[in-house]
């Protein structure tokens, strides 16, 4: 309800200062206010251990996201000594010095969205290194860099990818490296940036790593002070000053294995209304990201790199997904009613990669596309149900598209699994008479998916000789001919370059995240080009 509209004007009179019900109106505002700056000082508390005092009262650092070749969004939080609405003066320049300004102004915020200061700064040349920063007062914020997407016929893209940083499982030091580095155009996370679960729920208890707030996050104050605490890390503020991200949720933004009407890991008789949570924690997402927002609430949204790639991130969570089958003999399975992406976010997809001109159709996904036969490793659950596996009608759907349309330069990139793997994308790998490796019949792209930041993976549930072996089970008696490439092990993040002629994915894997560090290796590459049938 807008703050000027009075029902009793809309009935019989002219509203005015004196009206009643915009007295009424003011004051449930106010208290909802007051109210919700209450709410987060218990979680304040056990937030500020973790300030830096030099980065006062910018205590979350900047961040930039959603690049365009003209515009880019810029982000920051302040945190006052008390809860009052405020603004906040921004400068995007040219230089690190600030020495030749291009955009200022200033922007509001207040306890309704947290303190949290999202700018959509636009009017900027293509494919142009920017830095930015945020002031109030005498204060001022650390300094930021961030790069506008190109147009015309780029030589080259290149793309950080990342998924799955659990704060409790250990240091995000994949986060580290990649500020490091000077070669990425853009950072792709693909979801799961937080976890929902109390202390100790998901984690490794032996470190000193622990949540706030201490219980599973339920609420709107609960989700924004898990985002807090996140973005307190100097590892994430750091590559979130480096380079500009594109993000997606996954599951645990919200609730584990969540879908449109529930979630595995919500009960209503314990945790509440699950539209409640669910507005909850999208409203603390989009507070707490550099998101560009559309009409609406949708997340999934387009991108343009010039003629080199059109990328599509996709929401395979809530905009249409419907509840997970308990297994492939349920009755209802295959049925064409069970939806991944829904139908309006399918038809945005599809249309959107048919009129695509450029070299390469990139989509940004949270699970597994491939289809993987799991039966040498997990006997008793041979298809992983949460993946797009769990919806072979939604599947087929999309590959048929793909077919139809006779589509060869497709890259699907994929977090959740918390492991490395390359398939030949292709819809019925474990059938020989549609699908040959050796020749790349029946593929229409790749896909590539990424390790996880920190979150666990197999040798953190078994010993690593059992993950080895569970490892090579996945080729057993050539089970899953389509696999270029596995890894069960180890964590980190790939870097995907596209050129006219190829796109490559790099996977580098940091060596602990047990403790801080900044070694890593290069473990594995891959190239795929369609005139050269495949990887």
């Amino acid at each position: 309800m807008a703050e000027d509209y009075c029902p009793a004007a809309a009935a019989s009179h002219n509203c005015h200062t004196n009206c009643p019900m915009k007295k009424a109106l003011f004051l449930s505002l106010f208290l909802a206010w007051v109210n919700g700056a209450e709410a987060q000082k218990p979680h304040l508390e056990a937030l500020s251990r973790y300030y830096n005092p030099a980065l006062k009262p910018f205590y979350h650092g900047v961040a930039s996201g959603d690049p365009t070749p003209h515009s880019v969004m810029i982000w920051t939080k302040i945190t006052l000594d008390t809860e009052q609405p405020t603004s906040v003066r921004w400068e995007l320049a040219s230089d690190s010095l600030f020495s030749n300004v291009q955009k200022n102004g200033e922007a509001p915020t207040n306890p309704s969205r947290n303190g949290t200061v999202l700018v959509d700064v636009d009017g900027l040349a293509p494919n142009t290194y920017y830095f930015y920063r945020f002031s109030h007062g005498a204060a001022t914020s650390t300094t930021g860099r961030t790069k506008t997407a190109p147009t015309g016929q780029p030589k080259q893209v290149k793309m950080a990818v990342v998924s799955c940083s659990n704060f409790e499982a250990g240091y995000f030091n994949a986060y580290a490296l990649l500020a490091r580095r000077d070669d990425i155009d853009v950072v792709l996370h693909l979801g799961d940036y937080i976890y929902e679960y109390k202390t100790g729920g998901f984690g490794n208890k032996k470190l000193t790593r622990k949540n706030i707030p201490e219980t599973e996050i339920v609420a709107l104050d609960d989700y924004r002070a898990r985002y807090s605490l996140y973005r307190l890390d100097p590892d994430l503020q750091l590559v979130h000053a480096r380079h500009p991200f594109i993000t997606i949720w996954d599951d645990h933004e919200i609730a584990n294995d969540a879908y449109t009407e529930g979630a595995q890991n919500h009960q209503p008789d314990e945790e509440g209304d699950w539209e409640t949570r669910k507005n909850a924690a999208r409203q603390a997402y989009f507070e707490w990201l550099p998101v560009r927002r559309g009409s609406g609430e949708n997340l999934y949204r387009h991108f343009s790199f010039g003629g080199l790639a059109d990328l599509w991130m996709l929401d395979g969570r809530l905009e249409g997904r419907t509840k997970q089958a308990k297994s492939a003999n349920d009755p209802d399975f295959a049925a064409d009613s069970r939806r991944m992406l829904g139908e309006q976010q399918l038809q945005w997809l599809t249309q959107g990669m048919k009129q695509s001109t450029a070299t390469w159709r990139v989509i940004g996904n949270q699970v597994f596309l491939s289809s993987v036969d799991a039966s040498k490793v997990f006997k008793q659950n041979p298809k992983f149900m949460d993946m797009w596996d769990g919806y072979p009608a939604a599947r087929n759907r999309l590959f048929d598209f793909f077919e139809t349309n006779n589509m060869k330069n497709i890259v699907v990139v994929t977090g959740d699994s918390h492991t490395s793997w390359a398939f030949d994308l292709v819809k019925n790998p474990h059938t020989p008479a549609t699908y040959d490796p050796q020749t790349g019949k029946g593929v229409v792209g790749v896909e590539f998916c990424v390790p996880s930041v920190t979150s666990a993976n197999y040798d953190e549930y078994v010993a690593r000789w059992k993950a080895k072996i569970a490892s090579r089970r996945f080729s057993k008696g050539g089970i899953n001919p389509h696999v270029r490439y596995r890894d069960l092990v180890h964590h980190g993040y790939v870097l995907l370059t596209l050129t006219p002629a190829a796109a490559t994915a790099e996977w580098h894997h940091v060596k602990r995240i047990l403790k801080p560090t900044r070694k890593e290796k290069r473990a594995a590459t891959r190239t795929y080009s369609p005139q050269n049938k495949g990887m």
